[in-house]
């Protein structure tokens, strides 16, 4: 049996009834989608209702559009905050995952959301979540990261989840950064390589190298690699410092990312 979210989905009719107020021009004004307004005088969230028609066929938690982009600018300042289910949707089978939207987020905001009595169709223009806008208490702690978080969400600053098209190998574009230079370089990520590699065709002659002991041992054998330097690797916004190994690569690979890169990046497959 399919279950629709009825279109009467929200608070009762007298609890959206707005009292009379004086002239709030001097107020807090946000200037985003009218969609996005809260559903009282007194309320502390932000309705966020699902931009397009959603069917949940399964109990697995399903990301749901809602046309709205971060940051939410109240008063001319960007806020971040907190999205969290409503409990007319609760009582109805949907239930909302709570999530942080971050103050330098600007892509739109997905509501995670799933059901435990699947089908159930979320029409669109339905409220399923709210958000409420939280001040930044952070803004004085230096981050950890130099980058701004932009329209990267949904774990981009844990888990790595690099997307590619597996029909082709397997590359990320990557910047190899020494004492201030930075060169760019396509690199093929392999979780079989216990070290990363880059060839001495692309590797700066200006830049130092070192003689190793290390050996890297592939198909025709082993061979004696020279050593870079620490270098930063920056791949998918993240840094990573390591040294290199310097050896010739195939004709059309300039650099091989190995896991001793991908494990730091907590790269999952």
């Amino acid at each position: 049996q399919l279950l629709c979210v009825s279109s009467t989905f929200g608070k009762l009719p007298e609890e959206r009834a707005r009292s009379p107020r004086p002239d709030t021009s001097s107020g807090p004004s946000i200037s985003v989608s009218p969609s996005l307004q809260p559903a009282t005088a007194g309320s502390l969230g932000l309705d966020l209702a699902a931009s397009v028609e959603t069917t949940l066929a399964t109990t697995r938690p399903a990301k749901i559009p809602t046309g709205v982009n971060g940051p939410i600018v109240i008063n001319g300042q960007g806020y971040g905050g907190l999205v969290l289910g409503r409990s007319s949707a609760s009582i109805m089978g949907l239930f909302v995952l709570p999530g942080v939207i971050d103050a330098d987020y600007t892509g739109e905001i997905h509501v995670m959301a799933y059901t435990m009595y699947p089908p159930i169709v979320i029409g669109a223009g339905q409220r399923i979540a709210q958000f409420i806008p939280l001040p930044q208490l952070t803004s004085s702690i230096t981050p950890r990261e130099s980058c701004e978080r932009g329209k990267k969400g949904f774990g981009s600053s844990g888990v790595a989840l690099l997307t590619m098209d597996l029909s082709q190998r397997p590359k990320q574009k990557v910047t190899i950064t020494y004492q201030g230079q930075s060169i760019n370089v396509e690199a093929l990520l392999d979780t079989g390589a216990d070290a990363s590699i880059i060839s001495p065709r692309v590797w700066p002659r200006r830049w130092p190298t070192r003689q190793s002991t290390d050996l890297v041992t592939g198909v025709g054998g082993c061979t004696l690699a020279l050593k870079t330097p620490r270098v930063i690797v920056t791949i998918d916004g993240k840094n990573i410092t390591v040294g290199l190994s310097v050896i010739e690569l195939p004709v059309g690979v300039s650099c091989l990312i190995g896991r001793d890169i991908l494990a730091q990046l907590g790269v999952v497959l």
